[in-house]
């Protein structure tokens, strides 16, 4: 039987669950609302949820671990969630410490920018390719490379984040407190705040 793995999108707008085989093939997925603005306790409990539907369409899974994408700044050696603007009320998580003791399994963080171009890197269009540049736009702006096949995380982790660049001088608060920011001018929330108006 090939061994899974649990892999879970967190993003501040919706929560995306799967497991994975370890050549990429997905065999089950879901996904949910994040709750983000219910705090850290309700999004992991929507984690723990999801993984249990997960489980319960693949019964005799032989899950080898559990894999992570969150949005940042967080510390992934350590595995905290530090304060990522998108979800309310997370503060230095201990993340990997919860769902490893929950599911006693081992667990890992990364942020979901890097995470997504570490996946397009070796998945998809990026295959074959030395690095990669990866922009994502969504709930907030972020970004990530791959150089040599290893995520660059840069010295204090927050290597391409791009989302927190001040573009302007002026414009709407970004999630992050800051005023000016690329998240708070291009991101998929700010576009539709701005189409709605």
């Amino acid at each position: 039987m090939t061994r899974l793995a649990l892999a879970f999108d967190l993003g501040g707008t919706e929560l995306r669950g799967a497991l994975v085989e370890s050549g990429g093939r997905i065999v089950a997925q879901v996904s949910a609302p994040t709750m983000a603005i219910a705090g850290s306790d309700a999004v992991i409990g929507q984690i723990i949820a999801l993984a249990g539907v997960l489980l319960t369409q693949r019964p005799q899974a032989d899950v080898a671990g559990i894999g992570i994408g969150a949005p940042g700044p967080l510390d992934p050696k350590a595995g905290i969630v530090i304060a990522p603007p998108t979800l309310a009320g997370w503060h230095d998580v201990p993340l990997i410490d919860i769902l490893g003791k929950h599911f006693g399994l081992p667990v890992r963080l990364e942020n979901d920018a890097n995470a997504a171009a570490l996946g397009e890197w070796r998945f998809g269009a990026g295959r074959g390719s030395g690095s990669l540049v990866f922009v994502t736009v969504s709930t907030g702006i972020g970004g990530g490379v791959v150089a040599d096949g290893h995520i660059y995380h840069g010295r204090r982790g927050l290597a391409a984040e791009i989302g927190h660049m001040t573009i302007t001088g002026e414009g709407d608060r970004c999630f992050c407190g800051a005023v000016g920011c690329f998240e708070a001018v291009a991101s998929g929330t700010a576009l539709g705040r701005r189409a709605t108006a």
